[in-house]
């Protein structure tokens, strides 16, 4: 496996077991259908704001919830299982996040979710997936964009 870049761009492959009813105080009550979901984001900083501490606090289930993304992962039904990611000193989710878009099947279920600060003007930051195999479609997205620093870690437990 390799070795974690400090900085770069991310992209959660997410498990959804049922549907579910979330309450999240900019989008009100909002419902997201079983299935699977890319979430995109980055990170570059270094230490604490560096790429592996990102998700690292993502897949922990118990956190202060900050982001979008926090409350659907602190779902009980919500299992990140694969995480896609690719080193890059400047801020490329929204070019990776467009490309994810494009996969045959991607629905954004939840406009504006996780692109409060999008520069770009993307419709969401999540993805909504039937299929398991989008996980193959979502790296070589990655593969196609950065090349050989793209990795892929599995966290299926």
């Amino acid at each position: 496996m390799k070795a974690w870049p400090t900085k770069g761009v991310y992209t959660l492959i997410i498990f959804l077991n049922r549907k579910i009813s979330l309450k999240i105080r900019k989008f009100g009550c909002l419902d997201l259908q079983k299935g699977y979901y890319a979430y995109t984001g980055s990170a570059v900083g270094n230490g604490a704001i560096s790429l592996k501490k990102r998700v690292a606090r993502h897949l922990k289930k118990r956190k202060v919830r900050h982001w979008h993304i926090d409350f659907l992962l602190a779902n009980e039904n919500a299992a990140v299982v694969d995480v896609v990611a690719a080193e890059s000193n400047v801020n490329r989710e929204c070019q990776i996040n467009k490309a994810i878009m494009k996969i045959d099947g991607a629905t954004a279920p939840v406009a504006g979710f996780g692109a409060s600060d999008c520069k770009q003007h993307c419709k969401s930051h999540l993805m909504h997936f039937h299929e398991e195999r989008v996980n193959d479609e979502i790296v070589n997205a990655y593969l196609h964009l950065f090349g050989t620093k793209t990795i892929l870690i599995s966290v299926k437990r």
